[in-house]
């Protein structure tokens, strides 16, 4: 199995490039990364350039930055890891499964890009990466998110009633998207 770093870079989609994140794209994701109505649906909200340059520079190697025109509107993060196993077939299942998950730019946002992003981020993770399983978790709330996997053809495996506690303060409803690589190779 590859790791990111060893694949053919820059990917190309109608529309985007794709290249694996480096320590001098912060600056360019800062820009964006930090405003509301990205930081909503995000794991971590950084308050301050210093802590999202670090947060960038410890996920270097799952990382995948956008670009638009020459101008980084994205990111997004391919995380390899073990399939689940019992204990006496745990090496088979060895990364044999990948997370996905992106943020696009506001400016760029309702224009299918998120979908033509993810659609690539698949892509890799079957054909370049080799798993057979890709999974994409969010909000139930982030209607626009899991959409997009819905477009894919990915099923949702899984919505967990109030699961997530939001930085708001509300516990909001949790869901789980996956598609297999047979899947993925076989759809219309």
């Amino acid at each position: 199995m590859r790791t990111l770093a060893e694949l053919p870079w820059p990917r190309h989609t109608a529309r985007l490039e794709l290249r694996p994140a480096v320590a001098a794209d912060t600056a360019g994701l800062w820009r964006w990364h930090r405003l509301p109505e990205v930081t909503e649906w995000m794991t971590a909200a950084p308050s301050d350039l210093e802590s999202f340059a670090a947060r960038v520079e410890a996920r270097l190697d799952d990382s995948v930055t956008v670009r638009l025109e020459g101008r980084i509107v994205g990111s997004a993060k391919l995380h390899v890891e073990d399939g689940w196993a019992q204990a006496e077939v745990a090496v088979q299942a060895g990364r044999q499964q990948c997370e996905v998950g992106w943020v696009l730019d506001p400016a760029v946002q309702g224009r299918g890009l998120g979908t033509e992003l993810a659609r690539e981020l698949l892509a890799i993770a079957f054909d370049g990466l080799g798993v057979r399983r890709v999974v994409a978790l969010c909000f139930a709330d982030n209607t626009a998110s899991w959409k997009v996997m819905q477009k894919l053809g990915m099923r949702q495996e899984g919505r967990y009633r109030a699961e997530s506690l939001h930085r708001s303060g509300r516990w909001l409803d949790g869901m789980t998207w996956a598609i297999l690589a047979d899947e993925w190779r076989n759809r219309d």
